[in-house]
């Protein structure tokens, strides 16, 4: 199968821990995101307190931490003990870390040239197939150090740039280096068409989708709108699996 994660992003204070247990014992693809950021406190309901992070340790959740704003900047210069500072040293506790720096203008060789290495997979969200093409070169720049630290760069294409707009989706090609993962706009009700056509598409590689917005109920995370949305992925995964 070539769906690897479906990303619910921006868990919060009211998030039941035991009902997202539950989520992730039935479904084992779910994977929740957490999103910080220096300013987190000025942000809403969707920054979680860096204080309540801890209290996600030892439940068995994927997670995966999206930083974004100045956070994200440092990340890319190889200031990771800023980012585990500001998750109070749990930076361990999420598999993938993903930087939201779609609006960057860095040389892709010097950002592999100054990013410090770190063992969870990264992420680096742009908003379309062209400015990946360009960070596949910071990929390749990067090959001898995945082998080392057993780790690996992805690519979050988003055209919304994370304002929850239904937007079309642009396959990437196949890049052997990167998984890539879809975002913008996806929901309950075209979650079903989207994923039909990325699991459809020939040039569709390793891939995920990744949804924020659009499992948010006057701006909190709604976990019947997760489950709901994990059951329609469900059907869709085991239709294939059949065919």
């Amino acid at each position: 199968m070539r769906l690897k994660h479906i990303t619910f992003t921006g868990i919060d204070a009211r998030t039941d821990i035991k009902a997202l247990q539950e989520i992730q014992k039935q479904f084992p693809i779910a994977e929740f995101g957490v999103l910080t950021s220096y300013h987190w406190y000025e942000n809403g309901n969707r920054y979680l307190d860096p204080q309540i992070i801890n209290s996600l340790r030892g439940e068995g959740l994927h997670l995966a931490l999206h930083v974004c704003g100045q956070a994200a900047h440092d990340a890319t210069i190889g200031r990771w003990d800023l980012i585990d500072k500001l998750t109070w040293s749990n930076l361990d506790l999420f598999n993938r870390v993903q930087l939201n720096i779609a609006n960057r203008t860095d040389n892709p060789d010097t950002l592999s040239k100054r990013a410090k290495i770190t063992e969870q997979e990264v992420i680096i969200q742009q908003r379309d197939c062209r400015s990946m093409s360009v960070y596949e070169a910071t990929v390749d720049k990067f090959s001898y150090k995945q082998d080392r630290y057993n780790r690996s760069f992805s690519v979050l294409l988003d055209a919304s740039g994370g304002q929850g707009i239904d937007t079309p989706i642009e396959v990437a090609p196949a890049f052997s280096a990167l998984k890539v993962g879809y975002a913008g706009g996806i929901n309950p009700d075209n979650v079903a068409e989207k994923l039909t056509y990325l699991l459809e598409h020939v040039e569709t590689g390793d891939f995920w989708i990744d949804m924020e917005s659009g499992v948010r109920t006057n701006d909190w995370f709604d976990l019947d709108k997760v489950y709901t949305v994990l059951e329609i992925c469900q059907s869709r995964i085991d239709k294939y699996k059949e065919d």
